[in-house]
């Protein structure tokens, strides 16, 4: 069951990857374009905020994330999307290579992660994504002892 434990590793392309489209990084040009666009569809009320801080960008000076609020999960989102792959490589160790055991597993995992990804709004999973993952889940099972004749998921999960 080592190489079941070493999976635990590979999810973390998967989980950079979910990061990384949440990660701000400054680019003062799409950013200005970024609070423009805030500005227009912001209350009246609120855009005078909107104002100063496409005023602090145009000047170079320090302004905060334009994009905050707008992102669909969080990092804490993406952790707990990392426990519940820990989890499931626990779970099929406990298995023991039986087959139902196994497959209970990637059942019970698809639905916690159907739950995680319906609570982002569905934008935690996108079809690149989606990919990987089940790539994850079908290796794992198979290294858990399931044969793997078709993707394990495809019953269970809704992304």
């Amino acid at each position: 069951m080592n190489r079941l434990q070493q999976q635990k590793e590979n999810k973390s392309g998967l989980l950079e990857d979910m990061l990384s489209f949440i990660r701000y990084t400054p680019n003062r040009e799409a950013d200005l374009l970024a609070f423009m666009e805030k500005y227009q569809k912001a209350d009246c009320d609120e855009r005078p905020a909107v104002l100063e801080q496409l005023r602090r960008c145009m000047d170079g000076k320090e302004y905060p994330d334009p994009y905050a609020g707008s992102y669909h999960y969080t990092p804490e989102d993406v952790s707990l999307m990392g426990q519940i792959l820990d989890d499931y490589i626990d779970a099929l160790t406990l298995a023991q290579g039986d087959p139902a055991a196994v497959s209970e597993c990637v059942r019970d995992t698809v639905l916690k992660i159907n739950a995680l990804n319906e609570e982002c709004g569905r934008y935690l999973i996108d079809t690149w994504r989606r990919e990987r993952l089940c790539g994850f889940l079908n290796s794992a099972a198979e290294l858990a002892g399931l044969s793997q004749e078709k993707d394990l998921t495809l019953q269970h999960r809704m992304w």
